[in-house]
């Protein structure tokens, strides 16, 4: 079997640089190391890239492609160094990673590039998130939406380990229970409960220390989600133990219409085991069995893959029957189809809640209708809940729910042209993302510590060496800045050559090989230009014709302009992601364009996800900067055009992760627009304003600016 997966696996690479030959160097130093400890694959800051060889042989040649193009992108792009730069919670790190499959993604669909038929995350699938978007600026909308408020909220009271165990577990099954609040100082007591309420038989608790007890189940618990309550003199928290189910999933887990006449599916198994004698069948709504299912092959313990031939349209169900249990999934098949991010919302969400639905067997468009309908009621819809969709594109709708949901189970369905895609949400019900800090769990939404986050149990130490001590023939940070520069040089070549470069790849490619200048001169030299053109207007100017024209015909007279300090507006982003550090630096660049204002009140304009009271200030110690929450300069940027009289420099300064206004504000289209990115270069910031970049690691130099 590893020779089989190592072999599709160096098709796959040679394949991928066929396809895009400027990542050639890149794709050629990655080291493939096989291992089963993660499901599917992904890659460290080392530059090894992990593979499970079962998943490799689920997948064709064109898929492989897919794998390793994506997984090259996490190291090329710096998606590591660039969540580290974040400096934020490492439980976050699997947010990331998803901002960052957006951007890389968004390109390889651009280059015709098949990913395997996982749930890949691209910009649609992100509520308010735009094509063309850096991983920094997605992640920022992750941060702000259901799962990113699940993991800023208060880490649990109580942890379970295990939190998980198997339907067949065994009896007794010892867990111990580790207490946020010293509060076991005492004969403690145990009680677990299921979903009806019935308490399960427990041995009596062990307290080990103020924090820590063990207790033992007696009984096998039914599947489904169990209560643990621990309680010591009238104090207690509690968690949720988890009994899992003998389940399947599918890839891909729904056919479109514009399906082929024959396709390949994987089933994956989830605590339950595949063998030779496993058999599938595929059934149709009556429950018939059909005629259509060939080349059955266990390639794993939890892998099957199967050929589905053709089949009418409808609901279909997959049957698998291994080792005495029967386990199935259903499998729509021609049936209108919505991927709705999230599909799980937490008790008492917060409204407005911002949804987003993609449909590949079906086209939007402004007559499209929108309903939620509650499951538990028969499919009534709630009067109220959602807002008119807003479509983005034929196959992608961005929803907004407007009143809080009870806990249980809906189904949104758009409507358009007389075809109705469907998705389930649930609300409440779900168990916590993560039970205390930790790295994201392995799975397709973890890439590994090359996406970013604290390196992961199944990867290599950062030594570059194997248990002999040899050099493992992997990436160090040096070797990977002259690999991504080259590559950076290799995609230019290919677009001036060929042009046919995936513009986010061409993007970055200019980051990188973008030369650094002085940014304290640029700063200087852009406010000087400024000063001096309003100072210049003390003169006479054809700006604005002389009245006296009208005694000369034919010939226009300059106007005396009238002399004025110049007027200038700094916005200054206060998000959660902007550190102390960039707030000094902004503030001794207000301080040097107070200088340049001749004595000139500055007026500031705090700035998050709204923009706060403009503050008129003539000294660098009157300023006031109040935030903390998310980030959205456009609305900082409207906030500075508006202001009267109209100010000649907008001054921006922000760390860069934030949506960019297209076009010059319409109220004061002439200023000068200028963005001092806090935090090293950025994608996204519009052609239109002056971007000047504060390297990290600079220090302020004393004398005039």
């Amino acid at each position: 079997m590893q020779e089989q997966a190592a072999l599709r696996l160096a098709a796959g690479r040679a394949r991928a640089g066929e396809l895009m030959p400027y990542l050639t160097d890149a794709l050629y130093a990655v080291k493939a190391v096989p291992t089963t400890a993660i499901p599917t694959a992904g890659i460290d800051p080392r530059w090894r890239m992990y593979y499970n060889p079962e998943f490799i042989l689920t997948l064709d040649v064109a898929e492989v492609v897919g794998v390793w193009l994506h997984e090259v992108g996490h190291p090329l792009r710096g998606h590591h160094e660039r969540f580290d730069a974040l400096a934020e919670p490492s439980e976050r790190a699997a947010l990331f990673n998803q901002a960052g499959d957006c951007a890389i993604n968004e390109d390889l669909r651009a280059a015709g590039v098949r990913l395997p038929a996982v749930k890949a995350w691209f910009p649609e699938r992100v509520p308010g998130a735009d094509a063309g978007m850096t991983a920094e600026q997605i992640y920022r909308l992750l941060v702000a939406g259901p799962a990113g408020r699940r993991l800023a909220a208060a880490s649990p009271g109580l942890l379970l380990l295990p939190s998980t165990l198997r339907s067949d577990h065994g009896v007794p099954a010892r867990v111990l229970a580790r207490t946020r609040d010293a509060f076991l100082t005492g004969p403690a007591e145990v009680v677990v409960r299921g979903a009806g309420g019935a308490a399960a038989p427990t041995g009596p608790p062990v307290v080990h220390d103020v924090r820590t007890a063990s207790f033992e189940v007696l009984t096998r618990l039914p599947a489904g989600e169990h209560t643990v309550e621990v309680t010591c003199g009238g104090v207690g928290a509690s968690a949720v133990l988890t009994v899992s189910a003998p389940t399947i999933a599918l890839r891909p887990d729904h056919l479109p219409r514009s399906r082929a006449g024959t396709e390949k599916v994987v089933v994956v198994g989830r605590d339950t085991r595949f063998s030779a004698a496993s058999a599938v069948e595929v059934l149709d709504a009556a429950g018939t069995a059909l005629d259509a299912v060939a080349d059955v092959t266990r390639v794993g313990d939890t892998l099957l893959t199967f050929t589905l031939g053709p089949v009418a349209d409808g609901p279909h169900v997959v049957r698998v029957r291994t080792g005495g249990e029967v386990v199935q999934a259903v499998l729509p098949v021609g049936l209108p189809h919505l991927d709705l991010s999230p599909d799980r919302l937490p008790s008492g969400h917060p409204v407005p809640t911002a949804l987003a639905g993609v449909g590949d067997d079906v086209s939007f468009g402004a007559a499209s209708t929108v309903e939620v309908l509650d499951a538990a009621a028969g499919l009534v819809p709630v009067s109220g809940a959602v807002d008119p969709p807003t479509v983005l594109g034929p196959h992608v709708v961005n929803l907004r729910l407007t009143r809080v949901l009870a806990d249980g189970s809906y189904l949104i369905a758009v409507s358009t042209g007389g075809e109705r895609a469907a998705a389930t949400l649930t609300v409440g019900g779900a168990r916590p993302p993560a039970q205390g800090p930790r790295p994201a769990p392995a799975g397709h939404d973890d890439c590994g510590s090359g996406a970013g986050g604290p390196r992961r149990d199944w990867e290599g130490d950062g030594s570059g060496r194997d248990a002999h001590g040899e050099d493992d023939g992997s990436v160090d940070a040096g070797r990977a800045e002259l690999i991504r520069r080259q590559t950076a040089r290799n995609v230019l070549e290919h677009v001036r050559s060929r042009g046919s470069v995936p513009a986010g790849l061409q993007r970055w490619a200019d980051s990188v090989l973008t030369p650094v200048v002085d940014w304290r001169r640029e700063l200087l030299s852009v406010t000087r230009r400024v000063s001096a053109h309003v100072a210049g207007m003390r003169d006479y100017s054809y700006a604005r014709p002389s009245r006296r024209s009208s005694s000369t015909p034919g010939v226009v007279l300059p106007a005396m302009r009238q002399p004025r300090p110049p007027r200038a507006a700094v916005v200054v982003d206060t998000s959660a992601s902007v550190t102390e550090r960039m707030l000094g630096r902004v503030q001794a660049e207000t301080e040097a364009v107070l200088r340049r204002s001749h004595g000139g009140a500055l007026q500031v304009i705090a700035c998050d996800a709204a923009a706060g009271r403009v503050q008129r200030v003539r000294r660098v110690q009157d300023v006031v900067m109040v935030g903390g929450g998310g980030t959205d300069m456009r609305v900082g940027i409207a906030a500075a055009a508006a202001l009267r009289p109209k100010v000649d420099l907008v001054l921006v300064a922000t760390d860069g992760d934030t949506p960019w206004p297209q076009q010059p504000p319409p109220e004061n289209p002439d200023a000068a627009y200028v963005v001092l990115l806090l935090d090293g270069e950025r994608e996204g910031v519009p052609g239109w304003m002056r971007t000047i970049v504060v390297e990290d690691g600079d220090e302020d130099p004393a004398g005039e600016r």
